[in-house]
């Protein structure tokens, strides 16, 4: 197995890196729900990749198995900081790099959102834009359910909108 390490700005757009994080509130959560109540919560984040590694599985000319590792900076509203991300791919490709298996969790700082789902990588337009499911959450997300969209606009940066079931 060799390992590669790429810095997050040099990796090409087909490794579909994760990317940013503006926190949002959507008005109709805005209002507290009583204690116990099932209630939604949509959040919208920008995402700043800040480290990626490639673990490159023989053979050396698929594609198929091929791993990305990665984190990110969530960043809010006026440029502060509001949690962070993890992400990992796996090809699930051999020739040329089209599709990925992702699991992301996103640390907000008052609890985690795990996601996890498939891509197909776009040598033109964005990297992607998928929908990928809750499969979980701690914190003020435990029994989260619900989805994620990623718009992976390039590797530097991805919009994300969590619609989530609480």
């Amino acid at each position: 197995m060799r390992k590669r390490t790429l810095p997050a700005l040099g990796v090409a757009a087909a490794t579909a890196g994760v990317v940013g994080v503006v926190l949002a509130i959507s008005p109709s959560t805005a209002g507290a729900a009583p204690s116990g109540a099932p209630h939604s919560l949509s959040l919208e984040v920008v995402e700043k990749g800040t480290a990626i590694n490639m673990v490159d599985v023989a053979p050396a000319d698929s594609a198929l198995g091929d791993q990305l590792i990665g984190t990110g900076d969530l960043i809010g509203t006026g440029g502060r900081k509001v949690g962070t991300s993890s992400f990992q791919g796996i090809s699930t490709d051999a020739k040329p790099r089209t599709s990925e298996l992702l699991t992301f969790v996103y640390d907000l700082g008052d609890g985690r959102i795990t996601t996890s789902g498939t891509a197909k990588l776009s040598a033109t337009g964005p990297v992607f834009d998928e929908q990928f499911a809750i499969t979980g959450g701690t914190g003020k997300y435990k029994n989260a359910r619900g989805q994620v969209r990623v718009l992976q606009e390039t590797v530097e940066q991805a919009k994300v909108t969590f619609d989530i079931q609480l």
